[in-house]
């Protein structure tokens, strides 16, 4: 029994050096920047944060009211917190007090994500034309039925006067396919705009019920371990090929006929809900979009998207050409060790916005 309890002690220590040392690897090249995963926060009330969870009944992913979560990278150290509607955004009030705004929808970018408050693009155009503007991004894989939703049963309770919807080509056409999503994002709970154009059904996918010790011991690993991380990162690649994407994949040329209609349903159906108010959307390019660009000209997807605007009385603006057009070149506009913009791409999106959007001349 002495001996079996010698061998049990050996085996433990044994997989704790192989932890140690698998943990000082992976925050090796995380620092090197040869390995892109999420790092640990070393922070427990990440553990329980609410800040990113699929709760909304209307368009899944949101943030409770108040939460918080510190987010850490190689490249930023941050914390975001959510107002009492759950918006990240100082606090707002419904009536809007004689005062012209601005609603903003979108995902990760219009969010902030690796950011400052101040640095993001709807801080920015709030700043510079004294027009308050109301920011509902959210990370999460938020797509365009998801910004519609909360437009509906959220964002539409706000007085505002014009709406600002950032597309996010290289995500949101695969984040509104529904068989894509039950590969990608197995367990979530998220709208989608089912069927062939133009008979189109809502349908929800069910939340995966999972143990809460399930939950904390995966949020714990994640939040003190590289190894959580680059679990979570594997599953992640894992499933994206499972989903059949083509590598190298580029939303500014790869969505098919199919994505591209169903997202003419989604602004038909926000032009709807907004009535007559101005409506300026912008599609936002990612590397692998500029890249293309580079090699194979012009993407097909402005041209198409603003006929699609056009025809719906909205304004359109892409963003790649300005990013593309940057005197530092378009990879200052990024965060080094993620594809989200940084400050200057931000600022850039800002100043392209303040130029060109047309109901920010109309209130001069």
């Amino acid at each position: 029994m002495k001996k079996f309890s010698q061998v049990l002690l050996r085996l433990a220590f044994s997989a704790f050096l192989a932890f140690v040392l698998l943990e000082a690897g992976l925050a090796w090249l995380c620092a090197s920047g040869r390995l892109k995963i999420q790092r640990p926060s070393y922070c427990l009330s990440n553990v329980w944060s609410r800040f990113w969870t699929d709760s909304n009944p209307h368009f899944g992913v949101w943030h409770d009211p108040h939460s918080v979560y510190k987010h850490v990278t190689r490249d930023f150290r941050l914390t975001y917190t959510a107002n009492a509607f759950g918006m990240r955004d100082r606090e707002r009030e419904k009536p809007a007090g004689g005062r012209k705004r601005v609603v903003v929808l979108g995902d990760s970018f219009t969010e902030g994500w690796g950011v400052a408050t101040e640095d993001r693009f709807s801080d920015r155009l709030e700043k510079a034309t004294g027009l308050d503007h109301l920011n509902f991004g959210t990370s999460g894989s938020f797509g365009p039925t998801q910004e519609y939703m909360l437009y509906e049963h959220l964002a539409r309770e706000f007085d505002h006067d014009a709406i600002l919807l950032a597309l996010l080509p290289d995500n949101d056409f695969l984040d509104d396919d529904h068989e894509y999503a039950l590969k990608m994002h197995q367990g979530r709970y998220r709208p989608f705009f089912v069927g062939k154009d133009p008979d189109y059904e809502l349908i929800y996918t069910p939340l995966e019920q999972r143990p809460a010790a399930s939950r904390i011991l995966e949020q714990a690993l994640r939040q003190f371990t590289y190894t959580g991380n680059l679990i979570k990162y594997m599953k992640s690649m894992a499933r994206h090929r499972n989903a059949h994407v083509t590598e190298g994949y580029a939303g500014y040329y790869d969505y098919t006929p199919d994505q591209l209609a169903r997202l003419k349903k989604v602004l038909t159906e926000l032009r709807r809900a907004a009535g007559d108010k101005p409506i300026l959307v912008l599609t936002i390019p990612c590397d692998t979009d500029i890249l293309r660009a580079e090699k194979n000209g012009e993407p097909p997807l402005p041209g198409q998207l603003k006929t699609i605007c056009r025809r719906l009385n909205m304004q359109y603006l892409d963003l790649l050409p300005a990013i593309r057009a940057n005197k530092d070149g378009w990879q200052t506009c990024y965060l080094m060790s993620d594809r989200h913009w940084n400050a200057q791409g931000n600022a850039l999106a800002a100043n392209a916005v303040l130029a060109e959007a047309e109901f920010y001349h109309r209130w001069k």
